[in-house]
């Protein structure tokens, strides 16, 4: 076996070589394989899956990332390596003391669990500090302050003011904050869907979808942009992750969008987009989604299920949208010898659908998520030994396990700050006080409710992740809508589409920027653009309140009466906001002003008279447009 991969690892702010290589991959091959036993059989204590994830996440994040700009590129700095010890060493602590403090110390904490309490805190917000930037560990700080200065607070805000001691104690002794709930969702679901997906990866998958794309997408007008779509909606069944669809599809796609016609902003405008959507298609779905699930009490495939149709109508407006663009520019499909058949590519890799089925059949036989994502993760490393040039020996293996752990570092650097400012919230009893003032604000109206809703998540989304804003919304903003009579699960999937908006929406959009950065674009104009290219995701809180069908809530006849209904509202909503008639040429206001109406007619019908209008007011604006067919025909 080649052990020379071991001595390099390539990150985005520092590549390891030597020694502190071999170090970084050790650690993330025991990480990953922790993990994947406990997904599998599961037989440790909660302290122990909940410690260690923090602990070595956090290890693999100060390894990879440098505190400073003057840091080494190529190892640690002694810097590093002391958080490295104050990590181990605090996090070790807890577990090794939890059950002591449980049982006899519980509201006396000593001087050792208070020490090793602000050792712990430090070090986890400096762990997101150097993955994500400084805003959300500014956040967690705040959220601290607020406890000690409470009483100082205006209104409902305010607080009695607590101890320094009884705020460690809450953030770091108990499994509330800290260790709490979004740090066992991370360790028992997410992390195993990573590894599960870094094994695809690894397999060829990633390959193979792109492939697909091409083959299926590849020969229509403004191709390239399809593909974009397909891929990333592929692979972020397996990915979960906005940022990491677009920096692993966009390489290939962005380019090609740019090389047959499409202006660089909207290149990576699309596959933002795109990428994004791919957190909420199923079957994996982003990280949020198990916490989601979790908090909600939901099964995890409920949850998968209730996603089906809401992804679907987002990709027919995102696809409608691309080929109207394509229309607009008049731009052609691949060359033929660029697209490879698509017998050729299913024969090449049916394979790699057979994983992501285990996961789905074992879901719907009742297993665990984890469990699924431990045999789905068995699955891709068996089948690949179907071919050749996909077969995964040990070598491979243990690149799949690092690349999960890496990947996890990313998305899992911000989870103990979260579970920082979620102590915050509860201990100040902040949740039911924020959902006070937003009914307040709301005047009881849920409709301004929503919109606030909405404008809140993008302004927390400015200094977090997907993960990080539908967690701080999931707390402050899904009760105000539960108590204004929405019901809890759609209370959650819509904050949790809301958090999604972030991503695209500027001034800080993530995933947006990531597709500038490939396609060479200025960041805001293709953040502007990928929000007029994903417009019905600022639809989709309000769909999920008022159009309940969408998320399977109604008999089979009513749920696909109205999703058919919504996604020609999502084609025509495409049109209005183009200007362009499907078959060229440009359409008047009028007409777009009547396309946007029937759309908005059959995208929130409340009767059968609202419908008629809706399609009535389609006939009218699609008229001329059949009648050029006809004499274009003729």
């Amino acid at each position: 076996m080649n052990a020379s991969w071991l001595f390099r690892v390539e990150g985005t702010r520092r590549s390891l070589k030597g020694p502190a290589a071999l170090f970084f991959n050790l650690v993330a091959i025991g990480f990953s394989g922790f993990y994947l036993y406990t997904s599998g059989f599961g037989l440790v204590s909660t302290q122990t899956n909940r410690g260690f994830y923090l602990m070595l996440t956090s290890v693999l994040v100060f390894l990879i990332y440098p505190a400073r700009k003057g840091s080494p590129k190529d190892r640690p700095s002694l810097f590093d390596l002391l958080f490295i010890a104050a990590t181990v060493a605090s996090v070790w602590y807890w577990i090794d003391q939890y059950v002591s403090y449980a049982m006899f110390r519980v509201s006396s904490p000593n001087t050792a669990d208070l020490v090793m309490g602000a050792i712990a805190i430090v070090a986890m917000l400096e762990t997101s500090r150097r993955a994500l930037g400084p805003i959300i560990s500014i956040i967690a700080i705040v959220f601290l302050a607020q406890l000690y200065f409470g009483a100082y607070l205006p209104g409902r805000l305010a607080n009695p003011g607590m101890s320094v001691e009884r705020i460690l104690e809450f953030t770091y002794s108990t499994q509330e904050a800290l260790f709490g709930v979004v740090t066992a969702t991370f360790a028992t679901f997410v992390f195993p869907f990573m590894i599960f997906g870094a094994f695809l990866e690894r397999s060829g998958a990633g390959t193979f979808f792109m492939d697909l794309g091409t083959a299926l997408a590849g020969r229509w007008r403004g191709g390239p942009a399809k593909i974009a779509v397909m891929t990333s909606s592929l692979f972020g069944s397996i990915s979960g992750s906005s940022v990491a669809n677009v920096v692993t599809t966009g390489a290939f796609t962005i380019p090609l969008m740019k090389r047959t016609g499409f202006r660089p902003h909207h290149a990576g405008a699309i596959e933002a987009i795109a990428s994004t959507g791919g957190q909420f298609m199923p079957p994996v779905m982003g990280a949020s989604v198990f916490i989601l699930a979790t908090l909600t009490e939901t099964s995890y495939l409920t949850i998968a299920l209730m996603n089906v149709i809401p992804a679907a109508v987002f990709f027919i407006f995102l696809l409608s949208m691309v080929d109207l663009e394509a229309v607009r520019l008049d731009l052609k499909g691949l060359p033929r010898e660029e697209i490879p058949r698509l017998r050729n590519v299913l024969a090449r890799g049916w394979q790699f659908f057979v994983p992501l089925a285990t996961v789905i059949g074992l879901l719907f036989a009742g297993y665990s998520a984890e469990f699924c994502a431990f045999w789905g993760t068995v699955a891709a490393a068996a089948l690949s030994w179907l071919r050749r040039d996909t077969r995964m020996g040990p070598t491979a293996i243990a690149q799949a396990m690092v690349g999960g752990a890496q990947s996890n570092a990313a998305a899992g650097a911000a989870i103990g700050t979260l579970g920082i400012i979620i102590g915050g919230i509860v201990l100040a009893g902040l949740g039911l006080k924020f959902s006070a003032i937003l009914i307040d604000f709301s005047g009881g109206y849920l409709i301004i409710a929503l919109i606030l809703v909405t404008l809140v998540s993008i302004i927390i989304g400015m200094g977090s992740s997907t993960t990080g804003s539908y967690i701080i919304l999931s707390v402050v903003a899904a009760p105000a809508l539960i108590n204004l009579g929405v019901p809890t699960i759609t209370a959650h999937l819509a904050v949790f589409y809301a958090a999604c908006l972030s991503n695209i929406t500027p001034p800080v959009c993530v995933s947006a920027f990531a597709g500038a950065a490939i396609a060479g674009s200025p960041p805001m104009k293709t953040g502007f653009a990928a929000l007029k290219f994903g417009a019905t995701l600022v639809l989709m809180p309000f769909s999920f309140v008022y159009v309940p069908e969408l998320l399977l809530q109604g008999t089979a006849l009513e749920i696909a009466y109205t999703t058919t209904l919504y996604a020609l509202g999502c084609i025509l909503f495409a049109i209005a906001i183009q200007g362009t008639e499907p078959i060229g040429g440009k359409i008047s206001p009028v007409r777009r002003g009547l396309f946007a109406l029937a759309a908005f007619f059959l995208m929130f019908p409340t009767s059968i008279w609202i419908d008629a209008g809706g399609l009535t007011l389609f006939a009218l604006a699609a008229a001329p447009t059949l009648a050029a067919r006809r004499a274009h025909a003729a």
